[in-house]
C-alpha cells in the first residue's frame, strides 16, 4: 500500500508493544498488510529488550505496560536512534500524558479507542515518511561535509582538512612530545603528460598516484592533495626515517605504475616536527624546501631533513635515491 503523505511505497521495521492482546494483533495486521515488518511486545520489559537488539524505524507502544511505560521504551528507542519515530497509545488521554509523551520526543499520541484503523495507519505512515526523510537529511549533510575535505578528483583530502588536521596533530606533538613527521609528494612531468598525452591522461596519473599513497599509509595518516600535482601526507606516530620508508615504498609502487604508457616519478620531501619550528606553517615549509632540493636532482629523489647535532643549531638536507630510504 502506499503512503498518502509522500505518495510512496512503505516499509521499515515497527514495534507494536500493548499488553491489549487483541487491540494488539489489529495494528499488528494493519501494519503487516501496509507492508511492513513488524515485531511485536506484550510488557514493557520485552518492549525494552527489542529495542535494544533491534533496529526499528518506527514504534508504537502503549503508554501503561507491565514493567516499564511506554513513553520510557520510546526514550530508549530514541536514544539509540534519535531517527526512530514514535507513536504513543493510551486509553486515559490527559494533559499530563499528552506532555509527558512529547517531552519524550514522540512523534504522534493516539487515544483508545481508535475512531477507526485509518486514523493509525495514517499516523504511521506519515512517522515512518518523516524518518525516512530524517534519515536522508542526515545522509546527504554526511555527504556534503565529506565532500567539502575531500579532493573530487583522487578521493584524498584536501587543502582544508590538512589545516584543520596540521593544527591538532602540532599541537599534539607541542604538548604531549609525540613524533609526527610529514611528506610531502610532486609528481614529476605531469605538464608533459598532460601537453602530450590530454589532461584526461593526466588525471589518471593523479589517480594512481593517490592509490599507491593510499595502500601504503595508515588509517591514522592524512593524505591530501594540495596542489594540482603536489601531495602533503601527516604522519602521527612516525619518525623521520619511518616517514622517509613510507615515500620509499610509495615510490616504488610509482616506478611500477604505467598509464597509457605514460610512467608515474615523483621527487620527495620529508621532515620531522621538532621544538625548533616556530610553527606548522614552519614545518610545512621545511618539507617543501626538502622537496626543492630532491627536483633540483632532476626528480625521482627523496629529499630528508636532519636536525642539527644536540647544542647546535640548523638543519641540513640529505638527497637520496628511493632505495636509500627504503634501508
Amino acid at each position: 500500500m502506499e503512503s498518502d503523505f509522500a505518495g510512496l511505497p512503505i516499509s521499515g521495521v515497527v514495534l507494536i508493544a500493548d499488553d491489549d492482546a487483541d487491540f494488539r494483533r489489529l495494528l499488528v495486521r494493519r501494519a503487516t498488510r501496509m507492508g511492513l515488518t513488524v515485531v511485536e511486545a506484550q510488557t514493557g520489559t520485552q518492549a525494552l529488550e527489542a529495542v535494544r537488539t533491534t533496529s526499528f524505524d518506527a514504534v508504537v507502544v502503549d503508554v501503561y505496560m507491565p514493567g516499564c511505560s511506554g513513553v520510557e521504551v520510546a526514550q530508549e528507542a530514541r536514544n539509540i536512534d534519535p531517527h526512530v519515530q514514535a507513536i504513543v497509545l493510551t486509553g486515559s488521554a490527559t494533559l499530563e500524558n499528552a506532555i509527558q509523551a512529547l517531552r519524550a520526543g514522540v512523534y504522534d499520541y493516539l487515544t483508545k479507542p481508535l475512531e477507526s484503523l485509518d486514523v493509525f495507519e495514517m499516523s504511521l505512515s506519515r512517522a515512518l515518511e518523516l524518518q525516512r526523510l530524517l534519515r536522508e537529511n542526515a545522509r546527504l549533510f554526511a555527504e556534503v561535509q565529506r565532500l567539502a575535505v575531500t579532493d573530487p578528483l583522487t578521493g584524498l583530502y584536501n587543502r582544508h582538512k590538512l589545516a584543520e588536521a596540521l593544527d591538532v596533530e602540532v599541537e599534539r606533538s607541542r604538548r604531549y612530545g609525540r613524533s609526527l613527521s610529514m611528506v610531502m609528494i610532486d609528481l614529476d612531468g605531469l605538464k608533459r603528460i598532460n601537453d602530450t598525452l590530454g589532461h584526461n591522461v593526466g588525471d589518471e596519473v593523479l589517480q594512481a598516484a593517490a592509490n599507491a599513497i593510499r595502500s601504503e599509509i595508515r588509517k591514522v595518516d592524512l593524505a591530501t592533495r594540495v596542489g594540482g600535482d603536489e601531495f602533503l601526507l601527516l604522519l602521527p606516530e612516525a619518525e623521520l626515517m619511518d616517514a622517509a620508508g613510507v615515500a620509499g615504498r610509495i615510490f616504488e609502487r610509482f616506478s611500477r605504475a604505467t598509464v597509457h604508457g605514460a610512467r608515474v616519478s615523483a621527487s620527495a620531501g620529508v621532515t620531522q616536527w621538532r621544538r625548533g619550528y616556530a610553527s606548522a606553517t614552519e614545518f610545512v615549509r621545511a618539507a617543501d624546501q626538502a622537496l626543492y632540493e630532491a627536483k633540483r636532482e632532476g626528480g625521482g629523489h627523496i629529499a630528508v631533513v636532519f636536525p642539527a647535532p644536540e647544542g647546535e643549531e640548523g638543519e641540513t638536507i640529505e638527497v637520496w635515491l628511493p632505495q636509500t630510504a627504503l634501508t
